[in-house]
């Protein structure tokens, strides 16, 4: 993946994807179960997220931090460690001392969503099914029904919705704002 630009600046495009298909190629020869060979190219894959979050700034969102664990799962605390080993590996001694703190505040902010309140950010406790939704605003099963109950749970990881009302409450003004007076949706919210 390594290429060098005019300026003379080494850069390696697309490094986590090569990576990642040369760690499964390995992993198989290995011999490694199906279960090990997606947990490591996951690891390798997304290994520079926790990164890109430090340069953003500052301590990661709670949104951001549960789509973290939403894309990596339970390799993220994998993957976070794996960066630092990374960022380590990449700047050697030349690592600039805030660089290095920034990357360390941001895994140490996802480490601590992992282990002690994950149910607040990482997996949200469900407040509503499908089943539900289906009743509550007479909708059809489908793809539609996952989209929703994405958006609460992202709601939830945010702290904008707590409780099952809330949920529906949220679900209903999306449901008048997207869909409109269509059918039932918005009107049958009888909780």
């Amino acid at each position: 993946a390594r290429r060098t630009e005019e300026t003379g600046r080494i850069r390696f495009f697309e490094h986590e994807e090569m990576g990642s298909g040369l760690a499964i190629e390995r992993a198989r020869w290995l011999r490694l179960s199906n279960d090990e060979v997606d947990r490591l190219a996951m690891i390798v894959r997304q290994h520079m997220r926790p990164m890109l979050l430090a340069q953003a700034g500052g301590t990661p969102s709670r949104r951001a931090i549960y789509r973290y664990f939403r894309a990596t799962g339970p390799a993220g605390v994998d993957v976070s460690l794996l960066s630092l080993s990374d960022s380590l590996a990449t700047y050697g001694p030349t690592l600039p001392r805030e660089t290095w703190a920034r990357h360390l505040s941001v895994v140490r902010a996802l480490l601590v969503a992992w282990w002690e309140h994950p149910e607040q950010t990482v997996a949200p406790i469900r407040l509503v099914d499908g089943n539900d939704l289906i009743q509550v605003f007479d909708l059809e099963p489908g793809p539609l029904i996952g989209q929703l109950l994405e958006m609460i749970r992202e709601a939830q990881a945010t702290g904008q919705v707590s409780s099952r009302a809330q949920a529906l409450s949220l679900v209903g003004k999306w449901l008048e704002g997207n869909c409109g007076s269509q059918g039932n949706s918005s009107l049958k919210m009888g909780m």
